[in-house]
């Protein structure tokens, strides 16, 4: 669950953090009332840059969940990405190399290095 919690520690946080990115997260549907996911209030306060990872083929946490995010960063004008991995489940994308590429260049881009 640590793509939940980085999600709501950034919100809550946002002060702290330059930039920040994930695999496998997102926010809950509005219909879901209680879960481990947030809702799309607890991270409403998401001002950092932000990049998500998820692959099409995660039976674990849905794709929507990260399209919810994605939406509600666009919404709040957050600078964000959302790349998605055609084929790769939950676990397969924390071990793309790709995927570790494009988290390097993202927080280049964003003043990490």
């Amino acid at each position: 669950m640590g793509a939940y919690v980085d999600a709501v520690l950034v919100s809550e946080y946002a002060d702290d953090f330059r930039v920040a990115s994930s695999t496998g997260g997102g926010v809950r549907p509005d219909f879901m009332r209680s879960g481990p996911a947030p809702s799309p209030r607890q991270v409403r306060g998401v001002r950092t840059p932000y990049q998500m990872h998820h692959g099409d083929a995660d039976t674990i946490v849905p794709l929507s969940y990260d399209q919810r995010f994605d939406s509600l960063l666009t919404a709040l004008g957050v600078p964000h990405e959302l790349d998605v991995y055609p084929g790769a489940d939950h676990l397969a994308v924390r071990q793309s190399p790709s995927m570790l590429d494009r988290v390097h260049a993202w927080y280049g881009a964003h003043g990490m290095f």
